[in-house]
């Protein structure tokens, strides 16, 4: 039984020194969801937090969120979780619960592993690869950031180990952008592969006019390439050869559906932590099964977001990659994922029970805590 449910929230200075073409970044804030139950085990999860303060996500939480699940079996988590996805047809809330639920289903996933004393992925799906392939994620705009810097600095991502890296664009001009992309993959080993990210900046015209200046055939996905309801403008340039990606946030399973079925997505993006935790990240791995798409698991955050997205890609095998962001690497520092000598950018999660990830001591303030009114004993 759930007996505790505590909030906590970490604040990290990014000093606004850098930015993508939608967003300079200043104070990025998460939000953590701790379980706790009867037999003193602690589930962790992460909620998707892009917002000035999180204490819009924190408030949302402590009302319309945890009630509901304090006193209540693990098992019946995610019932519980579907019934509020259902309310929210009427309180037109989807967004923030889907952020609010990411932290309490990755949390539960995180008990229920412990409990069978096994490693996270494992207690998804058994039958999953156990990997999972991360690319290097960086390569934004910054203060006094030349061309010759942003090479020296994808270059050094290759050097780690990295097939694949990713870079925004988008900010400046379409010949600016473009020269600098050349610029990277000049200066990337010719094996190198890269994500050209342009943050929903580009009509389908343009963006298509970007993708046939490059060397295509080193471009693995141009992310967000148009406006994200733009769904002729996607289409269309799939049918051109574009490897879209879509759309990182998205949260809502009729448009995931339609980026599958009607605009054929060669990759579809989306967070654990916004799509409503790693249960729905198994959904849509059942959906694009047998189709033309893969699925891309986007970490902008923390290490636990790493941690469950990296877990999710271990058990399914429809993942085709993991964003490793080399800027929002909040307690990276304690991650243990075990790399393979010969290939450092496929990692397997730590073989521990759960998530293998505890909630560090420091730098974490507790937002709020909720007890149940039903104890253990009680509960029997």
């Amino acid at each position: 039984m759930i007996t505790r449910i505590k909030v906590h929230t970490h604040c990290n200075d990014l000093g606004g020194k850098i930015w993508n073409p939608s967003i300079r970044w200043t104070n990025k804030y998460a939000v953590f969801v701790t379980l706790h139950d009867s037999a003193d085990k602690v589930g962790l999860g992460e909620c998707w937090c892009f917002d000035a303060a999180p204490d819009a996500l924190v408030a949302f939480l402590r009302t319309e969120v945890i009630p509901h699940f304090l006193g209540q079996a693990l098992v019946d988590v995610p019932e519980i979780a579907s019934r509020l996805f259902e309310k929210a047809t009427l309180t037109a809330r989807h967004g923030i619960l889907a952020s609010a639920l990411a932290g309490v289903d990755i949390a539960m996933w995180d008990l229920k592993a412990q409990h069978e004393n096994a490693p996270l992925w494992s207690s998804m799906n058994k039958g999953g690869t156990g990997t999972a392939q991360l690319y290097a994620s960086g390569g934004l705009y910054g203060e006094g950031k030349t061309t010759n810097d942003l090479c020296t600095e994808m270059s050094a991502f290759a050097a780690c180990g990295f097939a694949l890296s990713k870079m925004k664009i988008g900010a400046f001009s379409l010949q600016e952008d473009i020269a600098r992309v050349n610029a990277v993959l000049t200066a990337l080993p010719k094996a190198a592969k890269l994500t050209i990210d342009g943050v929903y900046s580009y009509s389908s015209d343009d963006a298509l006019r970007i993708f046939e200046a490059l060397p295509v055939e080193r471009i693995e996905a141009f992310q967000s390439p148009t406006k994200a309801w733009d769904y002729t403008g996607m289409a269309r340039l799939t049918k051109a050869g574009v490897p879209v990606m879509a759309t990182e946030a998205e949260y809502r399973p009729e448009l995931h559906d339609r980026l599958i079925e009607e605009v054929g997505v060669p990759f579809l993006q989306t967070a654990p932590v916004a799509i409503g935790g790693v249960s729905q990240i198994a959904v849509l791995a059942d959906k694009v099964t047998g189709t033309q798409t893969r699925l891309s698991l986007e970490v902008s955050s923390t290490a636990i977001a790493l941690m469950a997205a990296v877990h999710a890609a271990a058990a399914h095998p429809a993942v085709a990659h993991v964003e490793y962001h080399t800027i929002h690497t909040v307690f990276f520092d304690k991650l243990e994922l075990d790399q393979r000598k010969e290939e450092p950018f496929i990692v397997s999660p730590p073989d521990k029970p759960g998530l293998g990830f505890s909630l560090p001591k420091t730098g974490v303030s507790v937002a709020f805590e909720d007890v149940s009114s039903t104890s253990p004993k009680d509960a029997a």
